[in-house]
């Protein structure tokens, strides 16, 4: 067994450390790790910065009026105080959402360890459950991911531990503590509409085992208040009033345009986490969570969560993403778990050296996600440097296929393209054509003199495949001391072949019109 006090080793420098390896993801681990983080937040919040992209040009959610406005509002928010700075670029705006998105993980964190601190009973425990929450590698990468399954599962996180604190002080302002949960409550459901089956489970719990009217009393204005503040976010992303939460669910659940995205058998859940949680760091926690439903079948989390996981069990369409509001309850199922097995199964010495490699290989993920950003980040500051100082650019691909600026969405309507504004130079504009042919014929007349013209296309070979005379852009979505000290075999070459990057070479004298 590993003595944390001999390794000086104690919460309070594991809480500082935390925040702080926190701070470095939200400043370095830039990126989305699903696109809806990006479309459903930035590019709305873009749009209402600087009126692009049109709604004609935005995902397919925003027409039927299905996404809430509370996490666009706050994206908008911040553009417009570094716009008032005089700072903003889309990167800053990026860096400030994820700095709030870790700052309110770590406060659900040690708002949650500090009310199940004396539950741990011991030193040791606690530093586990620390050690876990901040520096196990997924919650490291996903505490300042500002989407809404990291928000609203902060968010469970908060209300768990609320109610466990009202239960433990049964008559103690009841009604102002009833306020507090119903505002917390509305919050979770108002950031993502999933949550409401979480708190369909906490309802019943509460009308089961907390029954107090005080705190019922306490809780109805709390949520209203919530929920009027969702609608008025609704009304100032679309214009108009609407009930986003019927839209998504006669859109997405009625009318089924979920399958649309595709759909995998019911035991996805149970194989996903041993690919995507890195084979051992995942179905620990989903045994962890296991153990603690079979073991507290009375408890507030267990009819949160299980009811929340249920549900999505029957839903066709099924993503590992929906399960990430458990998640931020996994450091405490583990340590609970392994509290609770016989020690004898732990006192071989082969257990030092498994843990031993599980924390080497988990901090070498970490790193590497700290280290290492996503291609399409690199493409798009590559892309700032490109067109600063450029009058104007004008950017030339086939039909976009969900890289560069732009993709095909079929959802309402076959061949729609949705643009990537966000991210985009305010002198560059994207033309995109059918075919190649099409593409080359277009080109004498857009030639300018202040105006360049550029070929993108996920195609990395495409200047093979045309006659234009064409001068390779490079780049890598590596950062230089990688590929200064590490590019062995050149093998770095092959990250750039996320897009290829074209100039167009003048050919003759610019057209006496721009297109």
């Amino acid at each position: 067994m590993i003595s944390f006090e001999r390794l000086g080793i104690t919460p309070p420098r594991l809480i500082w450390a935390g925040c702080l390896v926190t701070l470095l993801y939200a400043a370095f681990s830039l990126g989305t790790y699903h696109p809806d983080e990006h479309f459903q937040i930035l590019e709305y919040a873009h749009m209402k910065l600087f009126g692009t992209p049109t709604p004609d040009h935005l995902p397919w959610e925003y027409l039927l009026q299905m996404r809430p406005g509370i996490q666009p509002f706050v994206a908008w928010a911040v553009g417009k105080g570094l716009l008032a700075a005089g700072i903003y670029s889309p990167f800053a705006v990026v860096f400030v959402l994820q700095l709030l998105s870790g700052a309110l993980s770590a406060a659900a964190l040690l708002f949650f360890y500090r009310t199940v601190r004396d539950d741990l009973r011991d030193e040791n425990a606690r530093c586990w459950f620390l050690l876990l929450g901040f520096f196990l590698w997924y919650l490291a990468y996903l505490h300042v991911h500002f989407n809404a399954e990291m928000i609203s599962g902060n968010l469970l996180l908060l209300l768990a531990a609320l109610t466990m604190r009202c239960h433990r002080a049964v008559g103690r302002r009841e009604f102002g503590r009833g306020v507090l949960l119903g505002m917390t409550a509305g919050l979770t459901f108002a950031v993502r509409f999933q949550m409401g089956f979480a708190l369909l489970g906490y309802g019943i719990w509460l009308l089961v085992f907390h029954r107090r009217r005080k705190l019922y009393a306490g809780m109805v204005p709390g949520v209203l208040v919530v929920l009027a503040l969702g609608m008025l976010t609704d009304r100032w992303l679309y214009g108009e009033w609407t009930l986003t939460p019927v839209n998504y669910l006669r859109e997405n659940i009625l009318n089924e345009n979920m399958l649309k995205f595709g759909t995998s058998p019911w035991w996805y859940y149970f194989t996903e986490p041993f690919t995507e949680g890195g084979y051992v760091y995942g179905p620990l926690a989903l045994v962890a969570a296991v153990w603690f439903f079979w073991r507290r079948p009375r408890h507030v989390v267990t009819w949160m969560l299980v009811p929340f996981l249920l549900v999505h069990f029957f839903l066709g369409h099924k993503e590992l993403r929906f399960f990430f509001p458990a998640l931020f309850f996994a450091p405490w199922f583990i340590v609970l778990m392994f509290r609770e097995l016989p020690r004898r199964w732990f006192g071989a010495r082969v257990w030092r050296y498994v843990l031993g490699a599980l924390v080497a290989v988990n901090a070498g993920i970490m790193g590497y996600c700290l280290a290492q950003p996503r291609p399409e980040i690199c493409f798009y500051k590559m892309m700032q440097e490109y067109c600063r100082g450029k009058k104007e650019v004008v950017a030339l691909g086939l039909v976009p296929t969900g890289v560069g600026y732009g993709y095909i969405e079929d959802i309402l309507e076959p061949g729609r393209i949705v643009e990537i504004r966000f991210y985009m130079p305010r002198n560059l504009r994207p033309l995109c054509f059918d075919t190649q042919e099409a593409l080359e014929a277009a080109v004498p007349a857009l030639q300018a003199p202040d105006r360049q013209l550029m070929v993108l296309s996920h195609c990395w070979w495409l200047d093979t495949e045309l006659s234009l005379p064409l001068k390779k852009v490079p780049w890598r979505p590596y950062p230089d001391w990688l590929v200064r000290c590490f590019n062995f075999n050149d093998w770095t070459r092959f990250g750039a072949r996320y897009m290829g990057v074209w100039e167009v070479e003048p050919t003759a004298a610019a057209a006496p019109e721009a297109v």
